[in-house]
């Protein structure tokens, strides 16, 4: 089936496209080609950048565990306390309580 074209002036403001269209102009989805000058600096949309090289996903896929040390010495232990969690039990309850309350149970 062959696709028709229509061209239609518009205008971008505030990160939005801004065009008057035909009222026969049928919904559906379309692709819009905005032309660019060299000066302005966009950054490419994930279907538009690279593909992964086969070596780049083999050394993604290698794991590197960390010794027990390391994650310790990383930080990436505890996790109650920056939330003011001394008794992980009562915190628990607290949070069921406001849950029924909440609901209406």
């Amino acid at each position: 089936m062959a696709t028709n074209y229509i061209t239609v002036k518009g205008y971008i403001r505030n990160g939005e496209l801004i065009v008057d269209l035909p009222e026969n102009v049928s919904d559906g989805e379309v692709e819009v080609t905005i032309p660019v000058s060299d000066g302005d600096h966009l950054s490419l949309s994930q279907e538009e950048e690279q593909p992964l090289s086969d070596e780049e996903i083999d050394k993604l896929m290698q794991p590197e565990p960390k010794t027990g040390a390391e994650i310790i010495a990383a930080g990436h232990t505890g996790g109650w306390e920056h939330k003011g969690i001394t008794d992980s039990v009562e915190w628990i309850k607290e949070r069921r309580r406001k849950r029924r309350e909440k609901r209406g149970w």
